[in-house]
């Protein structure tokens, strides 16, 4: 945890427990090593806002889908994503399993963020449609979409990296 997060959760614990559990879902907003980035699709009717590191890790797959869409996304837990506007104009694809749910804008066909099979408890956020000013750097990593079940062993974390805030609580 940064400082700045172990000073909150510090200052935290003197509240009464009723207190805190209803505190516990919003503290990463006072993440020290979060940015609230504030992003949405090409025609503007799609805005989101999420919370996030400015050094990104970005996931490269190449399942059928993801080749086709030119996909890369960093996964954030749900509570981090706030959909700012433009609900009515999302549509959703599923295919195969339907685990993942491929959220596109269904003016400009832009996806700006889906829910991936791997993070069902989370969003995989396209870094692309990001408005500028909040990113220092971007990490690529690869992710055998191919070979799914293969890929989800050899990357550990992945499965977790919608839920990894909540366990630290």
């Amino acid at each position: 945890m940064s400082s700045g997060y172990t000073r909150v959760l510090s200052g935290l614990s003197r509240l009464p427990k009723t207190y805190l559990s209803r505190f516990k879902s919003v503290l990463f907003f006072y993440r020290m090593d979060h940015v609230k980035h504030i992003g949405g699709c090409h025609c503007g009717a799609v805005r989101f806002q999420v919370w996030n590191s400015p050094n990104l890790h970005v996931f490269e797959c190449n399942c059928s889908i993801c080749t086709k869409k030119q996909n890369l996304h960093f996964i954030v837990p749900k509570k981090q994503f706030l959909l700012l506007q433009g609900g009515e104009d999302l549509t959703t694809y599923t295919f195969n399993t339907h685990a993942a749910k491929h959220t596109f804008c269904k003016i400009c066909g832009v996806q700006s963020f889906y829910t991936p099979r791997s993070n069902p408890n989370g969003y995989g956020i396209a870094p692309h449609c990001l408005d500028p000013g909040t990113v220092c750097s971007v990490t690529v990593e690869k992710f055998c979409g191919e070979k799914w079940e293969e890929s989800m062993q050899a990357h550990k974390t992945i499965r977790g990296m919608s839920s990894a805030l909540e366990e630290t609580l």
